[in-house]
């Protein structure tokens, strides 16, 4: 592997500001780029399994290619990385179908963090209804609202971007929130950037729907769900007596406070 390779996969593995989708398109790109050479790619599928495997969309993902990899068919594996892109859209264009009749009224959205799955049904609503407005909020500690912020106002679409700690004087303006899911758990609960719960919360005190968009890859067997700290310095490297600091990326949204999960 060389060098450019080598900074590509490893900026992949260790991503921590896009999503589960958005970095499932990465590895799908960079195993395209190595296609011919199996080797690697078994040593990137099992990388990527030790990195990114507690992701659900990522480890459907990758226990396709080992099935494919199982039956040694390099034409097989060839197809499956170039489709992926098509499907993907396909996947897209069945949740939007499902949810626009939903918010085809819809003039002013809320979401949080980035979601391609999020990003992608904003950009066709917006296509229906260029009055469509949305409020971002900005997703501390990697501020991945402000990535889907820039790209919505990219594609001509008016934004608004707040501090995570202003959603509950949007709320009260805004029409319906959307968000994206890390997972859905066997529950019917859903795993998502923190501030999720929060933004339920704010949904249910003033009638707003909140509205789940997902594909079926992240539905997960699971029925538990752990939330996991992360390095505290990314809120604040100040050390200072009698102080500890909680950093914590996910969290769990009952599905009482979900008005529907949308999927494919």
């Amino acid at each position: 592997m060389n060098k450019m390779s080598s900074h590509q996969l490893n900026h992949i593995l260790n991503n921590k500001i896009l999503g589960s989708s958005e970095l499932v398109k990465l590895l799908n790109n960079y195993l395209l780029s190595i296609k011919n050479n199996i080797p690697e790619i078994k040593k990137t599928v099992s990388q990527a399994k030790t990195k990114l495997g507690h992701f659900e969309a990522i480890n459907s993902y990758l226990n396709e290619i080992n099935s494919i990899l199982k039956e040694e068919n390099k034409g097989e594996l060839r197809d499956f990385l170039m489709s992926f892109f098509s499907k993907e859209n396909k996947k897209l264009e069945a949740i939007f179908d499902k949810v626009h009749p939903k918010l085809k009224k819809v003039k002013r959205v809320i979401t949080l963090s980035r979601s391609g799955t999020v990003l992608g049904i904003l950009k066709l609503l917006h296509q229906k209804n260029i009055d469509l407005r949305v409020v971002v909020c900005e997703s501390r500690p990697k501020f991945e609202g402000r990535l889907m912020a820039e790209e919505l106002a990219a594609n001509g679409i008016k934004v608004e971007l707040i501090t995570d700690a202003m959603l509950g004087l949007y709320v009260s303006k805004i029409d319906s929130a959307i968000i994206g899911a890390d997972a859905v758990l066997k529950n019917g609960n859903v795993v998502n950037k923190v501030g999720s719960k929060a933004l339920a919360l704010c949904c249910r005190e003033h009638k707003k729907p909140f509205y789940v968009v997902t594909s079926k890859s992240k539905l997960s067997k699971k029925i538990n769900f752990k939330p996991k700290k992360e390095n505290p310095q990314e809120i604040w490297d100040k050390k200072v007596k009698n102080l500890s600091i909680s950093n914590i990326y996910f969290e769990e949204i009952e599905k009482k406070l979900i008005t529907k999960i949308f999927t494919e």
